[in-house]
């Protein structure tokens, strides 16, 4: 995809709620990382990375525009610093294999890798252990929640991922996809790794190893990173004025 031509699309067809989404942005956010599908029912789509200065500079892109893999079913509307619209996609739910749309924010960096694997990094790295779950049963005090098995001391779920078990987990970014953990809205999303052949995700965003190396070194806690997912038709609506 040819960003500044998608951008230059999206100048004239800015809507109102449009400029509501944008708002949704923090006056502190520097970094963004945008990911766009075609459709909303679509599996991959191509992310790009994008700096300002301050919050009244202009944003530009950062790097080239990557591949990456999303949910097998497409995106639905995610809880995250955006309000949700009335009409206009699917909504997210825990377990329907979609990625979530909308504008969140990056708050760590995950993995089982080797720390002398990768260049210095100016986000929050939790290294991913054995006894490391990310929780997905709603009805659990803990879900939407990355927790270490061995200090808790009753654990009250009966489904969860055993994070150093997965390959995709080598290396990931936290997205902070429904912030106050509402049962079934969907949890533990992630910026992982895409390894192999494969049609789309559970309803993470998977990158390239090159690709998602270059992005955990690039993201720095005080930018307050935020990534936004939508699909092609929302995004020209939604951003028109992003690069304004």
């Amino acid at each position: 995809m040819q960003w500044a031509i998608f951008f230059s699309a999206c100048m004239c067809v800015m809507s109102a709620h449009g400029a509501d989404l944008m708002q949704s942005i923090p006056d502190s956010c520097r970094q963004l990382v945008v990911m766009i599908a075609p459709t909303w029912t679509s599996s991959s789509g191509a992310l790009q990375q994008f700096a300002r200065a301050d919050r009244r500079a202009r944003w530009e892109p950062v790097g080239k525009s990557v591949p990456v893999l999303i949910g097998e079913r497409g995106l639905g509307w995610g809880l995250g610093l955006h309000e949700l619209p009335k009409d206009d996609g699917p909504r997210k739910v825990e377990g329907d294999r979609r990625a979530p749309a909308g504008i969140f924010r990056l708050t760590a960096i995950f993995g089982t890798i080797d720390h002398k694997e990768l260049p210095p990094l100016k986000l929050r790295f939790q290294a991913v252990t054995p006894a490391l779950e990310a929780v997905d049963d709603p009805a659990s005090r803990f879900y939407n929640r990355i927790v270490d098995r061995a200090r808790v001391s009753e654990p009250d779920w009966h489904s969860s991922e055993r994070m150093a078990a997965i390959p995709d987990y080598g290396l990931g970014i936290v997205v902070a996809h429904n912030p106050e953990n509402s049962p079934g809205a969907g949890s533990c999303i992630f910026l992982h790794l895409w390894l192999g052949e494969r049609r789309g995700t559970l309803g993470c965003t998977a990158l390239r190893r090159a690709d998602l190396i270059e992005l955990v070194s690039w993201l720095e806690a005080k930018s307050d990173p935020v990534l936004i997912q939508l699909p092609r038709e929302a995004a020209q609506r939604e951003f028109a004025e992003l690069l304004k």
